[in-house]
């Protein structure tokens, strides 16, 4: 079933004329489509555009649990009307163990369960101890799936008891986990995506330099590390924070040693400042959450003093992050002389919007924006990730999140204007926020176009959206969890207990025998080893 086809679920116009609430003024969230969106997303097989991330169903995963979360209310706050959660508590139970099957023996999370464990190292496994000869490899575990298998843990706590979410990191290798991320940092401090192995040229971190690695391995070390000294049980050797801070700070291309425009050899550039203002605040002891929960004032930085005196020209860079937003103008119309006329996906690269001079004359040209018979207009504020790019859902999380963990969204971006361009524009009909005006909705940019509200927190979103943390992008409530689930782990491994042990990372076997039909066929190599 493709996520563009009418599901008989109360996707087609009528139906949804009837449901659209009455006393709201356009736009409005329409949460009860976004979740009928969501609810496909799950329930069923997702459109074949999506094979191509099969190594990616954590960050699938992900996508969908985090957005089901940010929609629905905790359970203090529901009321009769309030629809039962897509996600039940039975449900969770299951998909924490299916989070825990992509789990590699050595430490990380892989991307999908299939990866866990490569075939050529069952050779030198010991199925009785369940360890294996070479218990350095590290298989195909990567960086940006383990902080997802992080955060979704989280985001699957069970919300209706409070005391389960301390245990949400059980079965969690948190030893091997921090051991492994130590072994991706380069010398230089940058990090790569995983370890591997080149045929007469040994182990390499593979993966090339991106920013985003450097913040994913900020963010895994902050959810698992703690506040354990050297000597005590449960210690596990740091990687060097040092050389990431001068990397992050003098090496990176967002920085004054170059220019704040220049993109990364493997990333665009609207991900380089994001990734590089959230890679320093969680390497601060005692591990500070990357967001606190009341939204400062301008005049009151969020961050702590390491991450603004850090970036060498903190101006420049914010400048440049309020220079992203620009008035979005419709794109022309077809030629009135060929009625077959058919966009090319090239003319949505035709210049769409109104670029101020400053970002002090935004304000300006919102306000001349007009109609054709002269009256004011309800302007919409787009973001790009660089100049001369077209709008995109997804940047205005990469550049409202920046500036929110700056301690600047409030005070340099128009969020009215903004807010209605995601609302109008970039909401679809079906559900769910599409990448550009007019697109389909896609898992990641649905994703984002939630965050962003539950970053905005604005009042007609209170009681829709959860407020959102820009720091671990997960809401605010799923870092307590996160606080007091690294609490248990780390308590557990001073006792010497097995919380931290990773001792259900084999059930990936079972799993996919189960996929393949159990018994009858089974490989002949798992009936050698007894297993």
């Amino acid at each position: 079933m493709s996520i563009l086809d009418g599901d008989g679920d109360g996707c087609d116009q009528p139906k949804a004329q009837k449901e659209e609430p009455q006393q709201e003024e356009w736009p409005y969230l329409d949460v009860h489509r976004h979740l009928r969106y969501w609810k496909m997303c799950i329930r069923a097989p997702l459109p074949h555009v999506y094979l191509s991330n099969e190594s990616n169903r954590l960050a699938l995963a992900y996508f969908i649990v985090n957005s089901i979360t940010l929609l629905t209310p905790p359970p203090s706050e529901r009321t009769a009307e309030t629809p039962e959660p897509l996600i039940s508590r039975e449900d969770k139970k299951l998909m924490r163990k299916w989070v825990l099957h992509h789990q590699h023996p050595t430490g990380g999370f892989c991307g999908t369960s299939s990866l866990v464990f490569p075939l050529k190292d069952y050779d030198t496994f010991n199925f009785e101890t369940k360890t294996s000869d070479e218990p350095e490899h590290a298989g195909l575990a990567n960086i940006s799936s383990t902080l997802f298998g992080l955060q979704l843990l989280a985001l699957l706590a069970d919300e209706e008891d409070e005391a389960a979410a301390e245990k949400v990191f059980e079965g969690v290798n948190r030893t091997g986990t921090l051991r492994w991320l130590k072994s991706l940092q380069r010398e230089d401090g940058s990090f790569g995506e995983a370890l591997s192995d080149l045929p007469g040229h040994g182990r390499f971190i593979a993966g090339g330099y991106d920013m985003r690695y450097c913040y994913i391995a900020t963010a895994i070390r902050w959810i698992l590390r703690g506040d354990v000294k050297e000597g005590e049980p449960g210690w596990v050797e740091d990687f060097d924070t040092e050389k990431l801070a001068k990397h992050t700070t003098e090496d990176s291309p967002v920085t004054p040693k170059t220019k704040p425009t220049q993109a990364t050899p493997t990333a665009p550039s609207q991900l380089s400042p994001f990734s590089t203002v959230l890679s320093l605040p969680p390497l601060l002891p005692p591990h500070p959450p990357p967001s606190p929960s009341p939204s400062p004032s301008p005049s009151a930085p969020q961050k702590p003093s390491l991450l603004h005196s850090s970036i060498r020209d903190l101006p420049g860079l914010i400048h440049w992050l309020s220079s992203r937003p620009f008035v979005y103008l419709e794109p022309p119309p077809p030629p009135s002389d060929s009625d077959s006329y058919i966009y090319q996906e090239d003319d949505l690269d035709d210049p769409n919007f109104l670029l101020p001079p400053t970002p002090s004359d935004l304000l300006c040209l919102l306000s001349e924006t007009t109609t054709k018979d002269g009256q004011p207009k309800q302007a919409h504020v787009a973001f790009n990730g660089r100049t001369n790019k077209v709008a995109d859902t997804c940047y205005f999380w990469w550049v409202g999140g920046a500036l929110a963990n700056l301690g600047h969204l409030d005070s340099l971006v128009d969020k009215e204007p903004a807010r209605r361009f995601l609302l109008e524009k970039m909401q679809h009909r079906i559900g769910g926020f599409g990448k550009s005006p007019g697109s389909p909705p896609d898992l990641y940019h649905s994703f984002f176009g939630l965050a962003v509200l539950g970053l905005l927190g604005d009042e007609r979103e209170r009681g829709k959206v959860r407020e959102f943390d820009a720091g671990l992008a997960v809401p605010r409530a799923t870092v307590g969890v996160i606080e007091m689930a690294r609490g248990r782990l780390v308590e557990l491994e001073r006792e010497g207990g097995r919380g931290g042990k990773g001792e259900k990372q084999l059930d990936a076997v079972e799993l996919g025998l189960e996929l393949r039909g159990g018994e009858r066929e089974r490989p002949k190599w798992l009936g050698e080893c007894g297993y």
